[in-house]
């Protein structure tokens, strides 16, 4: 249980980390000791813009007195870097996705566990008090019994995203429209819906010259019984908002982003929050504010006054769902979850 302020050092300084800073520097019980990246002059100047220390050793990190490391590399060093902080004793922050498949995702769980470490993937989008009213709006049966959900994510990402990146690649991106981009509007439909107890999905890569895909449809079983279908794109003009529909015997609720845009349900009370969310077109164009949500509760969690809100247990699950919806396509049949 930590007393003081919260020592952090940011590692990997791309465009996610500045998120990352601007939150942190916004809560009191928090100080960003400094960066590390492998790209010392980008290090430097990141360092410089934040008036905090540069750490150009990994080891230096470890080595330090920092209480926690904020993990934004490439997804492809999410799970090896967790791994190593925690088992050099730092709690943990890690942008989504936690890893890039289900196995390693448990491996870091089982390091935060054995080492007794906190740690807190990154996924804002829980914390938004819209997103919050509406589960619980279902949790307490307002929508009925749930009948279908639709998920429709379409996005558009530049060949420039792509061109000479991590980005795109099995080995750092470990799958693109749904692991990359999807992997939020997927956490929070879980997160509201229900466990998936069955996908049969269909990905492909139809504009962009990636490895991994660039679209995926997929029909999805719930366990409490609901269907669903998901839609998943970055290869589409203008790119739109992402939408969900949530449709009960009694109700139904249609969100856009984190944003309650049409709700028919008796008894539902909510208040639209501050959108989280709008990177649908450019991935620079979401605020901090979520950052912010879930970084209250990670230091109070630290601070041993809440319990952690999202787990890497949490985490884990719709890397799962996401890696069933790659093995359904590969292998043409559904797949059990």
């Amino acid at each position: 249980m930590l007393k003081d302020k919260i020592k952090i050092i940011i590692i990997g300084c791309g465009v996610i980390a500045d998120f990352h800073v601007n939150a942190l520097q916004s809560i009191k019980d928090v100080q960003i000791l400094g960066v590390y990246d492998a790209n010392e002059e980008k290090c430097k100047v990141f360092a410089e813009k934040y008036a905090i220390d540069a750490f150009y050793s990994i080891e230096d990190v470890w080595n330090s007195d920092c209480d926690m490391v904020a993990i934004c590399t490439p997804s492809g060093t999410h799970a090896t870097l967790a791994i190593s902080a925690m088992n050099a004793g730092k709690n943990v922050a890690v942008e989504k996705p936690l890893a890039l498949n289900y196995e390693d995702c448990l491996k870091v769980v089982d390091t935060a566990e054995k080492n007794k470490k906190l740690c807190a993937p990154i996924s804002q989008l829980r914390f938004s008090s819209s997103v919050l009213a509406v589960k619980k709006a279902v949790d307490n049966g307002l929508l009925g019994k749930m009948a279908i959900v639709d998920l429709s994510m379409k996005y558009f990402r530049s060949d420039a995203y792509y061109n000479g990146s991590w980005r795109g690649t099995f080995a750092m991106d470990g799958g693109g429209a749904l692991m990359n981009q999807g992997i939020h509007g997927l956490d929070v439909m879980r997160f509201i819906c229900g466990d998936v107890v069955e996908v049969q999905g269909v990905v492909k890569t139809i504009v962009h010259d990636i490895e991994v895909e660039d679209t995926a449809v997929a029909n999805i079983v719930f366990k409490n019984g609901a269907l669903g279908t998901v839609c998943g794109t970055t290869s589409i003009r203008p790119g739109y908002p992402r939408r969900m529909e949530i449709c009960g015997s009694k109700g139904s609720i249609v969100m856009e982003e984190d944003t309650v845009l049409k709700a028919d349900v008796d008894g539902f009370e909510f208040e639209n929050s501050t959108s989280m969310a709008g990177g649908f077109s450019d991935p620079t164009a979401i605020a901090s504010d979520g950052h912010k949500k879930q970084y209250l509760n990670i230091v109070s969690a630290l601070k041993g006054e809440t319990p952690l809100a999202y787990t890497s247990r949490d985490a884990s699950e719709t890397v799962k769902l996401i890696t069933a919806i790659y093995e359904s396509s590969k292998q043409g049949n559904p797949i059990k979850l």
